[in-house]
This record gives structure tokens, C-alpha cells and sequence, in this order.
């Protein structure tokens, strides 16, 4: 269960992005992070996206879960 919802999460994930970006790669997105970054680069980005990847997961919540009720 834990799998699907990870799954399920990772492929709306890159429903949005490719929404916002038509000619988004994203097999090269599937790769995962770009090489090059080092360890504190990856750090600062992921606290930058954090509160707007929580706004994202809270939308996508209501929109799934309330709607199913």
C-alpha cells in the first residue's frame, strides 16, 4: 500500500510539472537529482521547497481524499 501511494504521489508529480512545462524532460527527471550538486546544495534546495511542496501535497490531499467522500 505504502508503495502505490508512493507511486501514485511520484506520478501526479510529474502531471503537474509537465502542466507547467511542456517540453519538461522527463525521462531525464525520472534519472532523479542533476548531477553536479553537492550534498549542501541539495540540503538548500530541499528546505526552498519544502513549504511549497507541503501546499502542493495539502491541495492534492483535498482534491483526493475529501473528494472520495
Amino acid at each position: 500500500m505504502v508503495r502505490d501511494a508512493l507511486r501514485f504521489d511520484v506520478h501526479w508529480s510529474f502531471v503537474i510539472a509537465h502542466s507547467h512545462y511542456e517540453n519538461i524532460d522527463l525521462e531525464t527527471m525520472s534519472q532523479g537529482f542533476t548531477p553536479g550538486y553537492f550534498d549542501a546544495e541539495l540540503e538548500d534546495i530541499e528546505k526552498e521547497v519544502a513549504p511549497l511542496a507541503h501546499d502542493l501535497s495539502t491541495k492534492m490531499e483535498d482534491e483526493i481524499i475529501l473528494s472520495k467522500n
